[in-house]
């Protein structure tokens, strides 16, 4: 059975996806850090899927924690969604958007090369498409510069 991380695995989008990759028969390992979801999601997983997902409360902005992650498991691929995520605040605090959404970025992918975990998907934004020439934005849309921290973090991730 493969194993796949989930990093902000408790969030709204994460927690759906744990569940999508349980109903199909992945085993998930959660990292979460709580700043944006709650511990309570985890029973909410359970009971919905009847399995209760592997869950490490770490802060990927500490570099030690996520190397003793790596060390402690090993992992087929990594979902990455672990990221600070509000515009209007990432304009008022851009320092903490570039530490916890590229640093902790860096943190993972050097610890899936060190590890040859090969695996990897990012969830970016729609913030990368800017003002949309056409609706709906489909992938092929060309992306144009940031608007906003949040949407440079998510154009450079």
């Amino acid at each position: 059975m493969k194993k796949i991380l989930v990093t902000g695995g408790l969030g709204y989008i994460g927690s759906h996806t744990v569940v999508e990759l349980q109903k199909t028969g992945f085993e998930v390992v959660i990292i979460d850090d709580l700043s944006n979801s709650s511990k309570e999601v985890l029973s909410r997983i359970t009971s919905i899927t009847g399995i209760k997902p592997d869950f490490e409360e770490i802060d990927l902005k500490n570099k030690q924690a996520v190397e003793q992650f790596f060390k402690n498991y090993s992992i087929d691929g990594v979902i990455h969604f672990a990221a600070s995520k509000a515009v209007g605040e990432s304009v008022n605090e851009p320092l903490k958007y570039y530490e916890n959404n590229i640093t902790t970025l860096t943190y993972v992918l050097k610890e899936m090369i060190a590890n040859k975990v090969a695996n990897f998907i990012f969830s970016s934004s729609c913030t990368v498409y800017g003002q949309a020439d056409e609706l709906p934005i489909t992938e092929n849309a060309p992306t144009k510069p940031a608007e906003s921290p949040y949407g440079a973090t998510k154009k450079n991730g």
